[in-house]
């Protein structure tokens, strides 16, 4: 990713004056050509003092830009772009919601008075999108900030949603400079309460919601299946963590080979993006399905991607966790019973696998033994899934 982070960032803070003090890697995104990387940094002013700041660099060569945004060279002559949260160029509502002042205005165009408004990060993606959660002494918002061009299509997808019957956020307006404003969820996430739900009664309610969501007549298809660029993963592989480069090219070679044996089915509307933080439950009754978020992503697509992604999340969540923390065994034999019910089922295998793919990518990422650790975990898991004989 970043051969010498230190001078880059040293490089970047000079350019204002500052000095690096320290910086430690906080989070990576993946994006088309590259990575996104981010560093929480000390820097010393011109008047001695240290603040702290989140810095962004983008290894991508067609990298956004805007007035916010260093470009510079790395030691072999790469462009890199940086900015410091959050001016981040793909996401320019941003920086208008991340203050209470500014996000007062703001919500004040949405005819909402929200003076004194607290603000809390709930999500943040660099390059693709953003959720604060917006709150007064009575009510809360959830301001979401994505790209501009696509601030219309997931207003219009939450309406659609709603009209049929689905149990989604309220969007209440969006802006064309890419912020929506959706209504509050009630329920919990269920991945937060998994050691108390009834896993069996779960899918079913399940099954009925994304039967429910298959119905929702839309105009715009799903994100596409991850399953037909699974060669990006191994190139990424390649570039963060040699180590399991080979292992993942292996298998991902298997999962082109399988994806392309399968047939097209009809296509249906889907999530796009389902897993166990996007659906809300009862906090008393955490068995029962309240609704769902996020769907950004949603539109006429294929049902085995949302099995695939479903089961990817249960995977990586219960690898992510401390052995005996609340919820692992949960997790564990709920991923063993979702892969029993789409046993032989190769589209969904492929895809499910790919998955994998993609969280051993994000862990590998860390550059830490413990997302070393999950790493090799998650590929071991994709090649049983793939009835793959061991590397």
């Amino acid at each position: 990713m970043l051969d010498n982070p230190a001078g880059v960032l040293s490089r970047l803070v000079a350019e204002s004056g500052r000095e690096l003090v320290d910086f430690q890697q906080k989070d990576v995104e993946p994006v088309s050509e590259g990575f996104v990387v981010g560093y929480a940094c000390g820097v010393r002013t011109r008047e001695d003092a240290i603040e702290r700041l989140t810095i962004y660099v983008n290894t991508s060569p067609s990298a956004p830009v805007d007035e916010h945004t260093v470009e510079l060279l790395d030691a072999a002559g790469r462009r890199l772009t940086a900015w410091v949260y959050p001016q981040d160029p793909s996401l320019p509502s941003l920086p208008a919601v991340s203050y209470p002042e500014a996000a007062g205005v703001v919500l004040a165009k949405f005819g909402i008075a929200a003076e004194g408004a607290t603000l809390r990060m709930e999500a943040y993606r660099p390059g693709k999108r953003a959720v604060l959660q917006v709150a007064t002494a009575t009510e809360r918002w959830f301001a979401k900030v994505v790209q501009p061009s696509l601030a219309a299509t997931i207003h219009d997808l939450h309406e659609r949603f709603r009209a049929a019957g689905v149990p989604v956020p309220r969007s209440i307006g969006f802006s064309d400079a890419g912020l929506v404003l959706l209504g509050e969820l009630p329920g919990v996430p269920a991945i937060d309460v998994f050691e108390r739900i009834d896993r069996a009664r779960f899918a079913r309610g399940l099954d009925e919601l994304t039967q429910h969501i298959a119905q929702v007549p839309v105009t715009v298809g799903a994100r596409e299946s991850l399953a037909r660029r699974v060669d990006w993963y191994a190139e990424r592989m390649e570039e963060t963590a040699p180590v399991f480069a080979r292992q993942t090219t292996r298998l991902a070679a298997m999962i082109a080979e399988r994806y392309a044996a399968t047939s097209v089915p009809r296509p249906v509307t889907i999530h796009g993006d389902l897993h166990l933080g996007q659906i809300f439950v009862a906090e008393d009754d955490p068995s029962r399905i309240t609704g769902i978020l996020d769907i950004d992503t949603a539109g006429l697509g294929d049902p085995a991607d949302d099995r695939g992604a479903l089961f990817g999340h249960v995977v990586v969540s219960s690898v992510e966790r401390e052995a005996g923390s609340p919820g692992v065994a949960a997790l564990a034999a709920f991923a063993d019973e979702l892969q029993s019910g789409w046993r032989g089922d190769e589209r969904v295998t492929a895809i499910a696998a790919t998955h994998l793919l993609g969280h051993a990518l994000a862990n590998a990422g860390r550059g830490d033994d413990r997302g070393a650790a999950a790493a090799q975990r998650l590929l071991e898991r994709a090649a049983s899934v793939l009835g793959a004989p061991p590397a």
